[in-house]
């Protein structure tokens, strides 16, 4: 269904192509404001790693945008045609019963294709962006290694409880690195489960977001989890199957989003602090996600955050790039997850 979803959206986005403006290369900013605390010392970083190249990209964008532009005279003319042409032909007798779901899918399909041949150069522009630009993003903040392709997985994380059922997964954005020694794992992920019905059968997002593993240098004595809050029923089944005893914390705010579980209810308690759930629920908020859930586990802190928006993605290509918001939008998102970081490094420091 999300290919289809895609196909439409991507078909519909093709027509911003014949804006006569669009090809007008606007002028673009060469420094970058700091405005929040967690950005300070960014300024510097962006002048010597960013702004050298805010030129040159907008010149590929705009060739990337022109080659789309010819390849959409050649091909949104099809577009246009092909529903005219399809009545008069006798699909029945070439197909039989099935003609109509037949026709509708080799029509998506063929769509598909010629919106593949439009944007292509787009989507290879937005590419070199993500391997060339967020890395000299990501290493104001050390060592920190990024790949568009990972040999990740969800299954690794079974151990947690949290991952739902699945059958089908995609997985790309991997960023690896380290905070004040704590390694930090970070990927995105899609997970679909197939249904299946009397007429048919198709694959259904269970989660579309990020998981990010924090490896601590201490091992946590019990597993501790955080699971978003199921309604009455959910959170009975979850109470009944499972081995760890429910957490009851004083937030009745945390209450109401997360149902705790552990087999260590104190240390689950100086682990779930009211600072600690604050960071949480902004996380949660920064992300537009309904709820983050997460584990405690060994030496890991596994986390679930469902997204709207691909973290690492770049803006439109419609627009001027000079990289201010993309590195604005990463900086706020990694500092929520660094104010994790440490508020569990203050609470490791005290012999949990």
């Amino acid at each position: 269904m999300s290919f289809f979803i895609n196909i439409i959206i991507s078909i519909f986005s093709i027509f911003r192509l014949f804006d006569p403006n669009l090809l007008k290369s606007k002028k673009l900013g060469d420094s970058f404001k700091e405005t929040e605390i967690y950005e300070k010392g960014f300024s510097k970083h962006y002048k010597k790693y960013l702004s050298e190249k805010v030129i040159k990209f907008e010149t590929e964008r705009i060739l990337a945008l022109k080659k789309a532009r010819n390849n959409a005279f050649i091909c949104v003319p099809i577009m246009v045609l092909i529903p005219f042409v399809i009545p008069y032909i006798d699909w029945y007798s070439i197909f039989g019963e099935n003609s109509f779901e037949i026709v509708f899918c080799i029509l998506i399909f063929f769509y598909g294709l010629l919106s593949y041949f439009i944007t292509n150069s787009m989507n290879l522009y937005q590419q070199t962006i993500k391997t060339e630009i967020f890395p000299n993003i990501l290493n104001f903040f050390g060592e920190f290694q990024y790949n568009h392709e990972t040999q990740k997985s969800a299954g690794s994380y079974e151990y947690s409880g949290l991952i739902p059922n699945y059958q089908r997964e995609t997985s790309e954005d991997h960023m690896y690195g380290t905070y004040k020694g704590v390694t930090i794992d970070l990927f995105e992920t899609e997970l679909e489960k197939r249904v299946r019905t009397k007429d048919r059968s198709y694959y259904k997002t269970v989660f579309k977001g990020i998981m990010i593993t924090l490896s601590m240098n201490k091992k946590f004595k019990g597993k501790t989890v955080v699971r978003k809050d199921s309604g009455v029923i959910g959170n009975w089944f979850t109470k009944k199957f499972s081995s760890l005893k429910n957490v009851k914390l004083e937030d009745p705010h945390f209450e109401k989003m997360f149902e705790v579980y552990s087999d260590d209810q104190v240390e689950a308690r100086y682990l779930l602090t009211v600072t600690f759930m604050e960071r949480l629920l902004e996380l949660t908020s920064s992300f537009g996600s309904k709820s983050i859930e997460c584990c405690f586990y060994d030496k890991e802190l596994f986390m679930m955050i469902p997204i709207k928006k691909n973290m690492f993605e770049p803006g439109s290509i419609y627009e001027p790039e000079d990289f201010i918001d993309d590195s604005k939008n990463l900086l706020k998102e990694l500092n929520l997850i660094f104010s994790i970081i440490d508020q569990l490094k203050l609470n490791m420091k005290i012999n949990l």
